[in-house]
């Protein structure tokens, strides 16, 4: 038992060295994350269109 609570004391020392984001870094990184993956996604959608149309084209 008493590793234990010597594991969670170490835990929560580490969390109070940790250097935790700022609410606007915090926003504005979520931001760039999702218009990242909404592009990305995009990007794979088109790609995948055009694949698409031309096994269509070879294979009728």
């Amino acid at each position: 038992m008493e590793k234990l609570i010597n594991f969670f004391e170490s835990v929560g020392n580490e969390f109070k060295k940790v250097s935790w984001p700022t609410q606007k870094e915090l926003v504005d990184n979520t931001i760039i994350v999702v218009v990242f993956s909404i592009i990305i996604s995009a990007f794979i959608f088109g790609v995948d269109q055009v694949y698409s149309t031309v096994l269509e084209a070879i294979y009728q």
